[in-house]
């Protein structure tokens, strides 16, 4: 059984899925994370990679490697676009397996920051 067979089916390009991701991450208030921190991500289903790196209040989402990272995360395109789209938070993803870390679990906690900010006011 597909671990995402709960989220709709979805035929995204890896293209589309970084758009929406650069896009939700160009939103957020970077300031909800301390200090620096940056993560690499792989799409397993797709084969694509990119990372964030959130420092001095900015946020960058760029689709390459990053080698000096804190993480890497690994999950499906549909666990990505639920993250995106706010029906999954990184934690409820980590702890159902969905999502693996490579790294001190505790990062998925500063991955949830990310992902569940607003835009700065």
């Amino acid at each position: 059984m597909n671990q995402d067979a709960d989220i709709q089916e979805t035929k995204l390009t890896f293209e589309e899925l970084f758009s929406q991701i650069r896009e939700k991450l160009g939103q957020t208030d970077a300031a909800a994370v301390s200090g620096r921190a940056a993560f690499e991500f792989h799409v397993t289903d797709m084969g694509g990679v990119f990372y964030i790196e959130a420092d001095n209040g900015q946020i960058d989402v760029e689709p390459y490697d990053y080698y000096d990272k804190n993480a890497v995360f690994t999950a499906s395109a549909a666990t990505y676009a639920a993250l995106c789209d706010g029906s999954l938070t990184p934690v409820t993803a980590f702890a159902a397996g969905r999502l693996k870390v490579d790294g001190s679990a505790d990062l998925v906690k500063t991955l949830e920051k990310l992902f569940s900010t607003e835009a700065a006011a």
